[in-house]
């Protein structure tokens, strides 16, 4: 018996209150860990620079390796009204933790291709714009000998006629971040940044006016005259465009494997257009010849090859086009992701047909996927742990509090138990007299002769009601009646206190009696109605018994509600153990994502 009530206590203080509350904490703290900085460099793990694909040219030049990020798209912290838990302070930490593992691949330039703030466009005050531009630089943190390109998007700069658009807004974006069209050469290949948005709406004047871009005169200073100076340079480098708004396509055209659902197609609206025209993308492509060209603003990826209708063998017919995918996260796409892009100069190849360029898809963390694979689960965990230390020991103590460890003597009794008739079939009442009443007849020979033989006797030991019969359950199984006896089961044959009441029963019936078992008037048990599972087995030579029982209706309805002021109290008190777990479980779990996003993002 001592050997179960230590293994009950050993098992007690593994399952108990502090332990299980360390153990959640603990839990919560590598959950946070892991969803919110472990993945960002988890996801990384399969993204490499793709040099391997350059080796095959024969060249010894170390390759130029250019990061290109689409449509960050960062909040404006003075008109977005950020909140600690809103939609913004969500995209915003997001962007910290993306760019800050991004910058780890160490990149020799980074190209912008567009909407780098989500609402430039509105911005009237150049203070603010500033304001705007420097929380923008204090995210997207480069060391000084690494170059930043940007290319105007519509959410830069604004798209179409507008009231609500800035007039100064490219104003702004030039004095901050650059021209609006642009050429660098690095690696040998001619880098062209166009303004979209601005050939966007050139494009509506043209058309408007019925001209063909043959006749149409250009702009001063605008994309079309800007193309157009580009192509009539003498250069054999091979130019890559880079351009925000994709180049039209059909739209049955596939974006490939890697998207995540449907295609580009033709629409516009208020400031926006998803592609250009397809005039206008003829002009460009036939204008520049481009080997490669890299778009964005659609948010998902996309890769095509665009066809040119030639008679020149020699002329490169096929243009490939990559639309970049968005770096922050949107409701379009699941994953955000970005572009590695790595050129070796053309010179320095072996072949004039080898490759000098390669780039590579990457991707980030799938936010949703995360919450809904881990932390629902270690939300659902953690409310069982804290609903069963706070239930179950009340359960417990209500269910076992009248049985303490048990006890077996081995001696004379100061008083007889009483007979089988009040073991068996009378009702116990706490109001009864627990002294026996004196008898008129002798004293059985085992209870006043010194020498009888000495008795063993199995008492259930209680803290709240001793000489309770129904406090106390069946401890072992005993048998009530000999085999060999079945006529003792007419109740005439047993010297009743119902009959006389100062009639003492014989020693042997008081032998085989046991006084710990209920009536069968007794109320029948609430699980009545419940399921239960039950597996019998021997263990060191004793019967044991393993029953799992699901909850009753009456107890569901117990816990769920109760009308008198005592339940309520309890309610009221179970509700506030929850919450103050709760917090208690969740507050290591804070301070340590508090402290690595403050030290680290």
């Amino acid at each position: 018996m001592s050997f179960i009530h230590e293994r009950r206590t050993r098992n007690s203080r593994l399952l108990s209150r502090t332990t299980i509350i360390n153990l959640l904490r603990f839990f919560w703290v590598v959950v946070v860990i892991w969803c919110e900085f472990g993945v960002f460099f988890y996801s990384l793990s399969d993204c490499k620079w793709p040099d391997k694909e350059l080796k095959e040219s024969g060249s010894t030049e170390k390759p130029t390796r250019v990061l290109l990020i689409s449509d960050p798209q960062l909040p404006n912290p003075r008109r977005s009204e950020i909140s600690w838990f809103g939609y913004g302070a969500s995209s915003t930490r997001y962007l910290r933790k993306g760019w800050s593992v991004v910058t780890r691949l160490h990149p020799h330039a980074v190209v912008w291709l567009g909407d780098m703030f989500a609402s430039g466009r509105y911005v009237t005050n150049q203070d603010e714009y500033e304001h705007y531009v420097d929380e923008f630089k204090g995210i997207f943190t480069t060391d000084k000998s690494v170059p930043n390109y940007f290319v105007p998007g519509n959410t830069d700069v604004g798209l179409g006629e507008s009231s609500a658009f800035s007039k100064n807004a490219r104003k702004y974006f030039t004095e901050y971040f650059g021209p609006l069209n642009q050429e660098v050469t690095l690696a040998g290949h001619r880098f062209v940044f166009i303004d979209a948005p601005g050939l966007v709406d050139e494009d509506y004047r043209r058309h408007g006016m019925g001209k063909q871009y043959e006749t149409w005169t250009p702009a001063a200073g605008g994309p079309i005259e800007f193309i157009a100076s580009v192509a009539i340079q003498a250069s054999s480098s091979p130019i890559i465009l880079f351009s925000h708004i994709p180049l039209s396509r059909p739209a049955s055209t596939s974006c490939g494997p890697l998207r995540e659902k449907g295609s580009i197609r033709a629409s516009a609206g208020h400031g926006y257009q998803n592609m250009l025209g397809k005039q206008t993308t003829g002009f460009v492509l036939h204008t520049l010849r481009p080997a490669a060209v890299f778009s964005g603003d659609n948010r998902d990826y996309c890769n095509i090859t665009h066809k040119l209708p030639t008679t020149d063998i020699l002329t490169k017919t096929s243009i490939r086009e990559v639309t970049v995918k968005s770096f922050s996260p949107s409701k379009h796409i699941r994953r955000p992701g970005f572009q590695l892009l790595s050129l070796i100069p053309p010179d320095s190849v072996a072949s004039p047909y080898s490759p000098t360029f390669a780039d590579a898809h990457c991707l980030l963390p799938d936010t949703f996927r995360v919450f809904r694979s881990i932390y629902l689960p270690a939300l659902v965990l953690t409310a069982v742990a804290l609903l069963y230390i706070n239930i179950a020991p009340n359960r417990h103590r209500r269910r076992f509090s009248t049985l303490s460890p048990i006890s077996v003597t081995r001696s004379r009794p100061a008083s007889p138990p009483p007979g089988p008739e009040s073991a068996i079939w009378t009702n116990w009442s706490p109001r009864r007299s627990i002294v026996p009443k004196s008898p008129t007849t002798a004293i059985p020979p085992s209870v006043r002769i010194p020498s009888a033989k000495e008795i063993f006797t199995f008492r259930a030991l209680s803290a709240t009601s001793p000489e309770s019969p129904h406090g106390s359950p069946l401890l072992s199984p005993i048998p009530l009646f000999h085999t060999g006896h079945e006529d003792e089961m007419n109740p005439i044959h047993y010297p009743s206190q119902h009959h006389n009441d100062h009639v003492w029963p014989s020693g042997e019936d008081t032998y085989h009696a046991p006084s710990f078992l209920p009536s069968p008037s007794a109320r029948p048990s609430e699980r009545r109605w419940s399921w239960s599972w039950s597996w019998g087995f021997v263990f060191q030579g004793r019967r044991r018994r393993l029953t799992i029982a699901l909850p009753t209706w009456c107890e569901m309805m117990k816990l769920a509600a109760s009308s008198d002021s005592t339940n309520k109290g309890k309610r009221r008190g179970l509700v506030w153990k929850l919450v103050g777990d709760s917090v208690s479980v969740a507050l290591p779990a804070v301070v340590t994502w508090a402290l690595i996003g403050w030290l680290f993002f």
